[in-house]
C-alpha cells in the first residue's frame, strides 16, 4: 500500500515537472493559444475570450464612451443596437418595442413582482389594487413596477410607487405607450 502511494507521488512529480518543463518553454502567444484549444473543446466557444484578447492588448485613446466603442467594435453603438434590433426582430418577429409592449399588456402586476422579488405579499396585493383603484390599467402598472424595480436602488418601497402611480394618474399617462415613452423620457433627464 506504502509503495503505491510512493510509487503515484512519484508519477504525479515527473508529470508536473514536464508539465512545468513545457510552459516555462512557451511563448506568451503559445500559452495562449494552447489556453484557448483546451477551452474551445471544453465549451465550444471563444468569441468572448478572442474579443477580449484584441481589446486588452490595445490602447484606447477615445475621450467620449462612443468614441471607445467605435475604436473596440469598429461600428457606434447606435450601428450595434441596430444589428441586435434586426437581430431580435428576425429571431420574434417583431421588434423590441412591440415585444415589450406586448409582455406588459398580456401579464399581470402579480407576475411581475413575483418574477421580480420572488414573492408576492399582501401588501403588494393591497398596492396593486390601490393603483387599479387609481385608474391606472395592468399595463401602465407593470411598466410602473418595471421602472421602479430597474431604476431603484432602494427596491420596491410601497408608499412611494403608490405615490409615483398617483401622479402617474394626475399626469394622464393612462395607457401602455404613453407610460413607456414618460418613462424614456424621464431616463433621459436622468442621463444627462
Amino acid at each position: 500500500m506504502k509503495k503505491d502511494k510512493k510509487r503515484d507521488k512519484k508519477i504525479h512529480r515527473i508529470a508536473d515537472e514536464e508539465r512545468y518543463k513545457e510552459v516555462k518553454e512557451m511563448t506568451t502567444e503559445e500559452w495562449n493559444a494552447k489556453l484557448e484549444e483546451k477551452n474551445k473543446a471544453k465549451t465550444g466557444k471563444m468569441k468572448d475570450k478572442k474579443r477580449m484578447g484584441k481589446v486588452l492588448g490595445k490602447v484606447i485613446h477615445g475621450t467620449t464612451p462612443e468614441e471607445r466603442f467605435k475604436e473596440i467594435h469598429g461600428i457606434t453603438i447606435e450601428e450595434w443596437n441596430a444589428k441586435l434590433e434586426v437581430k431580435f426582430k428576425d429571431k420574434t418577429g417583431m421588434t423590441p418595442d412591440e415585444w415589450y409592449v406586448k409582455q406588459v399588456k398580456t401579464t399581470t402586476p402579480f407576475d411581475i413582482i413575483n418574477e421580480r422579488y420572488g414573492t408576492v405579499t399582501e401588501d403588494d396585493i393591497k398596492l396593486v389594487k390601490d393603483l387599479q383603484f387609481f385608474g391606472l390599467k395592468d399595463g401602465v402598472i407593470n411598466i410602473l413596477l418595471d421602472y421602479v424595480a430597474i431604476f431603484s436602488s432602494i427596491g420596491m418601497v410601497h408608499p412611494l410607487v403608490r405615490e409615483m402611480g398617483e401622479n402617474w394618474h394626475k399626469e394622464n399617462i393612462l395607457t401602455v405607450e404613453k407610460a413607456i415613452n414618460f418613462v424614456r423620457e424621464e431616463h433621459k433627464k436622468y442621463t444627462e
